[in-house]
């Protein structure tokens, strides 16, 4: 398993790719696509050609992948205060007990679920990770932010409220219909990139770079030509995908 986490671990979170496979197929990539593309093809791994995925299609990864060696999974909806099913995750149970991971927010560390209202706190670098039990909601809530004390540009106090992931599991049918609908998103109109390389955060959102370390981070404004320079370099991206993507978008 830790293998198919450390290969999972260096594809960067994106939509770019999935903006140039809607605008070219004139509909949203389905499992199948994941499947034939990421999983059936070696020669088109993305772990190879650089291409990552948004939270949908890592999750869907990584559960084909984990099932392939023995593991018993299960996708996971999470609602954002008032807007629901808009990120996912994957439960898996080993050896008895009931493990989130979350590729899509770059969790690639197994994290024990709590419960009768406890919580669980963890440092996976950059970020200190918070899980916390709310039995008469249903959901585990994850909370992320930087180590207290350190300096942080983005004005996040630490461990901010993320997500609330539903504990009851979805079927693959109601998942990819959560997966079809975030092709339709907001974020879906703007570059929105993310990663963690040797323990520091990189996440680019329209023209705004976040590099946050351990210590602290900096956010950078970034021109038209640096959001290509850092989608290629910093993110791994083909600079072809990257081009055609911003085209698209401009």
């Amino acid at each position: 398993m830790r293998a198919v986490l450390s290969e999972l671990a260096a594809l960067p979170y994106e939509n770019l790719s999935k903006i140039v496979a809607y605008h070219r197929s004139g509909r949203a990539e389905t499992a199948q696509d994941i499947s034939s593309r990421w999983l059936d093809d070696p020669a088109r791994d993305p772990a190879r050609a650089g291409v990552g995925g948004t939270c949908f299609s890592l999750t869907h990864w990584l559960k084909t992948r984990l099932e392939n060696l023995g593991y018993s999974t299960a996708y996971l909806m999470a609602d954002k205060r008032i807007a629901p099913n808009i990120h996912c995750g994957l439960l898996f149970e080993h050896e008895g007990r009931s493990y989130l991971l979350d590729p899509g927010y770059l969790i690639f560390e197994p994290l024990l679920l709590p419960a009768a209202g406890h919580s669980l706190t963890t440092w996976v670098s950059p970020n200190e990770i918070r899980l916390q039990d709310v039995s008469n909601e249903g959901v585990w809530r994850l909370f992320t932010g930087p180590r207290a004390g350190s300096s942080d540009p983005s004005g996040m106090a630490p461990l901010k409220h993320r997500f609330d992931f539903r504990k009851q599991p979805v079927d693959a049918a109601e998942f990819e219909r959560h997966w079809e609908a975030s092709h339709h998103w907001e974020m879906m109109r703007y570059p929105v990139l993310n990663r963690v390389h040797n323990g520091v955060q990189y996440y680019l959102q329209k023209s705004s770079l976040l590099i946050r370390s351990p210590d602290g981070g900096e956010m950078k404004k970034l021109t038209q030509a640096e959001v290509r320079e850092a989608a290629c370099g910093l993110f791994g991206l083909p600079p072809e995908l990257v081009d055609e993507a911003l085209r698209l978008l401009s």
